[in-house]
């Protein structure tokens, strides 16, 4: 029984950070500014597990010019090319918030740790509401 009141509690503290991540993913969609980068160039690094290929964009700003926002996940086939272009979005004033314009880049977070917190929560709560109809 108590291994079941640990699971609750913790399903409650993911949902609680889940709905404030998906606030704080939700304020930053709605004030944040959008526009759309082009690939200035392509870097190639290479190690031990191969070639890696990874996007530099330049990316306008109102306030700040024009912006240069190298992506951090390489591939492995260069499927970008010089001239191609992505939406992105950040707040207006600080360029290290720079994101793709796209649901699985913003809402990734939030919407695991709201599954997770769903799954124990109906594990943990389930065991209590069959515990209190069967009489265990």
């Amino acid at each position: 029984m108590v291994i079941y009141l640990i699971v609750v509690i913790i399903g409650a503290l993911l949902f609680m950070s889940a709905v404030a991540g998906l606030k704080s993913k939700l304020a930053f969609v709605k004030n944040g500014e959008r526009a759309t980068g082009t690939i200035v160039r392509v870097d190639e690094k290479t190690d031990e597990d191969g070639t890696y290929y990874y996007p530099v964009f330049d990316i306008p700003s109102a306030k700040h010019g024009i912006m240069t926002y190298s992506h951090s996940t390489g591939r492995s086939t260069s499927v970008w090319q010089v001239g191609d272009t992505a939406v992105f979005i950040f707040m207006p004033g600080k360029p290290d918030t720079v994101r793709f314009l796209k649901y699985t880049e913003i809402f990734w977070g939030p919407m695991l740790l709201l599954a997770t917190a769903a799954d124990l929560l109906l594990i943990g709560g389930g065991y209590f509401l069959i515990r209190g109809l069967f009489g265990f």
